[in-house]
């Protein structure tokens, strides 16, 4: 006897409800093995991105020209593509802390749809899921043909509507690795960033996330006692304005923290010279502009940029600063990173007055 009131299935429900618990059990094993593969190929990448130089010296001299002597500048945060953040209804822009997305044609490869560049966003639902959504093209979001774009990809993959007219669109067709630079500047005619995060993605869900900081026991890091970065800056930051790109004042921690490094970098380079061996003259003073160039061991080595031709004395000088630079331990500086992986160089102007050599870094020129 079969039926609901006893309490048991016919045969056929029994053999239907069967084929329905293996082939959930056969989505899960798929979205599983999806997730496990896009967090190893997240993990190789973030790691071997820590170890491997993407440029070499004589590239990275040629951009220190190209920005800063012939002003002819190739890179642009304006052509990158913002990344955003938001939850429950409510839409942040997190401006405070930008993020900008490295360059990934299969992002944009929405079905057949080939997405222009875009606003992309990352909405935290209320059961604490990451979720990689589309927003917006960059540039005429109202045009007849980006209406019916925003149309076609709402249908296909869901939306989910925002605070006001905004409405977003879950990237579901994208499953790989999702590159973002945090506060992005462009540094030797290269968007360069302190550090770059990889999130791993399975059909528009966040799934693992790993950052590569860039700041391993270095200056920059605070690797270094507070008190004494602050009374060895305090002399430099009284009088000093930081401007931002768009001219603006900034007096962000990023830029103390880069002062009270290059500050105790000075220190540490003046003890490892011999005074006998510098110029006698107490009113000589030369600037010059110098790259730290950052092996793939983390030692840095001194590269002259400018001036281009050099005097005996110069020579001489910049001969000592190469050997006490030489001295520092290896990771003084960490370098950058930018979507085509570690940028291994610093740029500084280095002014020699008083007997003593000063830096001060063209990251904020």
């Amino acid at each position: 006897m079969y039926g609901t009131d006893a309490g048991i299935l016919p045969p056929e429900e029994i053999r239907e409800q069967n084929k329905t618990n293996l082939f959930e059990e056969d989505q899960k094993m798929k979205r599983y093995l999806i997730f496990a593969c896009t967090c190893l190929i997240s993990h190789l990448y973030v790691a071997g991105q820590e170890l491997v130089n993407s440029y070499d010296a004589d590239e990275l001299k040629a951009g220190f020209y190209a920005q800063y002597v012939d002003k002819k500048e190739n890179a642009s945060l304006t052509k990158m593509e913002p990344l955003f953040s938001a939850s429950d209804n409510i839409f942040l822009h997190t401006f405070g802390d930008e993020y900008f997305l490295c360059p990934s044609a299969p992002l944009h490869q929405a079905g057949k749809q080939n997405l222009p560049p875009s606003k992309f966003v990352i909405y935290n639902t209320s059961e604490n899921q990451r979720i990689l959504c589309w927003m917006d093209v960059l540039q005429d979001a109202d045009s007849k043909e980006n209406t019916s774009l925003r149309k076609t990809l709402q249908k296909k993959y869901g939306s989910i509507p925002m605070r006001g007219d905004t409405v977003l669109v879950p990237a579901k067709w994208f499953t790989g690795q999702l590159r973002r630079m945090s506060n992005p500047f462009l540094y030797g005619n290269e968007v360069v960033a302190r550090g770059l995060q990889a999130d791993s993605v399975a059909e528009g869900t966040i799934v693992e996330w790993e950052e590569d900081d860039n700041r391993r026991h270095n200056y920059w890091a605070g690797s270094y006692l507070e008190r004494d970065a602050r009374m060895i800056t305090k002399r430099r930051t009284d009088s000093r304005v930081f401007v931002t790109m768009d001219g603006q004042r900034d007096t962000s921690a990023l830029h103390l923290e880069n002062e009270r490094g290059m500050a105790l970098y000075e220190r540490d380079i003046n003890r490892c010279i011999d005074a006998r061996l510098l110029p006698r003259e107490l009113n000589y003073d030369k600037e010059y502009s110098i790259m730290l160039y950052l092996d793939e061991g983390g030692k840095a080595h001194l590269n002259t940029l400018l001036p281009r031709e050099l005097t005996i004395e110069d020579r001489l000088l910049l001969t000592i600063l190469a050997t006490a630079v030489e001295y520092q331990p290896k990771h003084s500086f960490a370098g950058y990173v930018s979507a085509r992986g570690r940028f291994p160089a610093v740029y500084l102007k280095a002014h020699f007055r008083g007997g003593k050599w000063y830096f001060h870094d063209y990251r904020y020129e």
